[in-house]
C-alpha cells in the first residue's frame, strides 16, 4: 500500500513531527510520498492529512477525484473530519492494516458539483450563495432574492442567501444557520436559508438524486465552495447544482461513534 502525507506546517509547528511519522510508516513497511500541496495528491492508495478541518476540506476533493482514501490526524482546533488526535497518530497503523485486510469500514461522503457558466466547482461541505456585502463594492446589496428550482417545484428565498449542503456539511455552516444534523451517509442534500427575510422559509431536505438551478432574482451574489470564494453572480445569472460522480472515502476505526463525535466536538 502506498501512502501519501500532506501536512499543514502552520498547525504541526515542526518539520520533525512530519519526518517522525514518515519514518514510522516506512518502518512499518509502507511506501510513502510526501505532498507539499493538496494539488499534488495523486498516485497513492491513501492520503494522510495532518492538520484541521480546513486541511481535510482542501484535500478531500482532489483525493476523491482519483479514488484515494483520506485519513485525518487533528493538529487543528475542532477536527470534526479527522479520525485521530495528534497524540494518537501512531494508531493510524491499525487503521491502515485493517484497510489492507478489508476489515475496515469506509464512510463514503457525497460531494456537490456546481456549474457556473463554463466552470465547474466541487464542495464536500456546502456551496454558499450569499449577497455581495463588501463596503467597497458597487455590487453590494441589502437583500438577495434567489429562486431555487428542483423537480419538486420552485421557491424564492430572500435574505442573505442560501446554502446547499451535503450530510458532511450539515455539521458546519448549515448547523450555525439553523439546519438539521444529517448522518454522514444518508442520501440527501439540504437547502438552508441564511438569515431569511420571511419566517416561513425553513431548511428543506431533498434526495441527492435531485438537481437544482439557482437563479439570482434580485441583487448581486458571490459563491463560496467550502468557505472559499469561487465565483461572482450578477443579477439574473443561474447556477446548476447536482451530486458529483465520485465520493470522498474516509476509513474509520472500529466502533466509530457519530453521536459521540457530535457530543465531543460540537459542545465546546
Amino acid at each position: 500500500m502506498k501512502i501519501g502525507l500532506l501536512g499543514n506546517l502552520s498547525k504541526i509547528k515542526t518539520e520533525e513531527t512530519m519526518q517522525e511519522i514518515i519514518r514510522f510508516l516506512q518502518d512499518s513497511g509502507y511506501e510513502t510520498v510526501r505532498f507539499s500541496s493538496h494539488r499534488e495528491i495523486d498516485g497513492v492508495d491513501v492520503v494522510i492529512v495532518l492538520g484541521g478541518d480546513g486541511a481535510m476540506l482542501h484535500a478531500a476533493v482532489p483525493a476523491a477525484k482519483k479514488d484515494i482514501k483520506i485519513i485525518g490526524i487533528n493538529y487543528g482546533n475542532l477536527g470534526f473530519l479527522t479520525e485521530y488526535e495528534k497524540d494518537e497518530w501512531a494508531r493510524v497503523k491499525e487503521l491502515l492494516s485493517a484497510l489492507e485486510q478489508g476489515t475496515c469500514s469506509v464512510v463514503k461522503r457525497s460531494i456537490l458539483e456546481m456549474t457556473v457558466g463554463s466552470k465547474t466547482f466541487y464542495a464536500l461541505n456546502e456551496f454558499a450563495i450569499q449577497r455581495e456585502n463588501s463596503l467597497t463594492s458597487a455590487a453590494a446589496t441589502q437583500i438577495l432574492a434567489l429562486e431555487l428550482t428542483a423537480k419538486e417545484g420552485k421557491d424564492v428565498v430572500s435574505g442573505d442567501g442560501m446554502l446547499i449542503c451535503t450530510p458532511t456539511g450539515s455539521t458546519a455552516y448549515s448547523l450555525s444557520a439553523g439546519g438539521a444534523i444529517l448522518t454522514p451517509e444518508v442520501p440527501v442534500f439540504m437547502m438552508t436559508p441564511i438569515c431569511a427575510f420571511s419566517m416561513r422559509t425553513r431548511p428543506i431536505v431533498f434526495p441527492d438524486t435531485d438537481e437544482f438551478d439557482v437563479r439570482v432574482e434580485k441583487g448581486q451574489a458571490i459563491v463560496l465552495s467550502d468557505g472559499r470564494i469561487v465565483a461572482a453572480l450578477p443579477e439574473k445569472s443561474v447556477v446548476h447544482i447536482k451530486k458529483a460522480p465520485f465520493t470522498a472515502d474516509f476509513p474509520v476505526k472500529d466502533r466509530s461513534d457519530f453521536f459521540a463525535r457530535i457530543r465531543n466536538k460540537l459542545n465546546g
